[in-house]
């Protein structure tokens, strides 16, 4: 419940659904003067007393065809109107063009979608606050859904998703995702998420993921992750991080991994890391190449097969003949043959 532009009365839930249809068409520039005032004004009284008549057609003028068809269906009372005034939101015809995507406003409008169990295809309409707990749901951009506690959801295009908590998400194109703390995120193409604390993410091509601090993360190709400090991190074939301070991170492939300064790291095949300081525990592997800067004296790497390591300092601990190992003279490593 809200309260409208000059702060009167609050309205009913009936008014509000209406109101959630109408309120982006009356709040755009084509929108006579004064019209947002009189229509939420006369809202406040409804359905008790109904707006008058020359109200609904200054609104349903301003409404695509969807929106008159979505008003249309609010109560029977609105149906007729809208059947007198504008008889082609109720053509079922006239809603199956090519291409056509519904636009979705009210909470109660998608819980009554998804209940079906068939996939709903939809675009949250301008400043929605739309939750999705259940069912099978295509999202498209622009616009936000609040959270997603629970379903199936395809996130395409540039929509924005506050919080996964649960359910399954596949996000492609331009998708960002603020916070995940659970379920099953695919995310791929251009998709950015800000924070991991928990679920399990397959993030590829040029997704990116700014700080993971716990749940299973894997990447591949040419995804990035920006920070890790904790959780158990798979990085495959060209993927990057930039910043491991905590966590486990198992780096494969081509895999680069720049900055490390703590937590537990596996490098495999032809990955890079470099330690810049902290504590961290590597352990190298195949052809995996370990540089320790000097600054990064409490590191320990344990370097296996044919591995490269570049020793400035920290201790390494050589378990194959095949081991490179590259130290200067004046490097403050430690190194022991196991």
């Amino acid at each position: 419940m809200t309260t409208g532009p000059d702060n009167g009365a609050e309205l009913n839930d009936q008014a509000q659904d209406v109101r959630a249809i109408v309120a982006p068409a009356l709040q755009n520039s084509d929108s006579p003067a004064g019209l947002p005032a009189r229509a939420y004004q006369a809202l406040q009284t409804w359905p008790a007393h109904d707006l008058p008549h020359d109200l609904w057609q200054e609104i349903l003028a301003l409404l695509p065809l969807e929106d008159q068809a979505r008003l249309a269906h609010t109560n029977h009372h609105i149906q007729n109107i809208v059947g007198q005034l504008a008889p082609q939101a109720l053509d079922p015809t006239a809603h199956t063009t090519p291409d056509f995507i519904r636009t979705i406003y009210t909470q109660t409008e998608l819980d009554t979608s998804l209940n079906t169990w068939r996939w709903v295809e939809f675009i949250p309409g301008t400043d929605s606050n739309l939750t999705i707990g259940r069912g099978l749901a295509h999202a498209h951009g622009p616009g936000t859904l609040t959270a997603v506690n629970a379903g199936h959801v395809t996130a395409l295009d540039d929509i924005h998703i506050t919080t996964i908590t649960n359910g399954t998400v596949r996000a492609y194109d331009q998708a960002t995702i603020e916070e995940v703390t659970g379920g099953t995120v695919t995310a791929r193409d251009q998709t950015t998420i800000t924070t991991v604390t928990d679920g399990n993410l397959y993030v590829y091509d040029q997704a990116s993921i700014e700080e993971v601090t716990g749940g299973k993360v894997r990447t591949v190709d040419h995804a990035h992750i920006t920070t890790v400090t904790g959780g158990t991190v798979r990085a495959d074939k060209n993927a990057a991080v930039t910043h491991v301070t905590g966590g486990d991170l198992h780096a494969i492939g081509q895999s680069t991994i720049s900055d490390v300064t703590g937590g537990t790291v596996t490098a495999a095949e032809d990955a890079a890391v470099t330690v810049t300081g902290g504590d961290a525990h590597i352990t190298a592997l195949g052809n995996a190449h370990v540089i320790i800067q000097a600054s990064a004296d409490g590191v320990h790497v344990d370097a296996h097969d044919t591995a490269h390591i570049t020793a400035h300092s920290g201790t390494i601990t050589l378990h194959s003949p095949g081991v490179t190992i590259t130290s200067n003279t004046d490097s403050n490593a430690v190194i022991n043959h196991a």
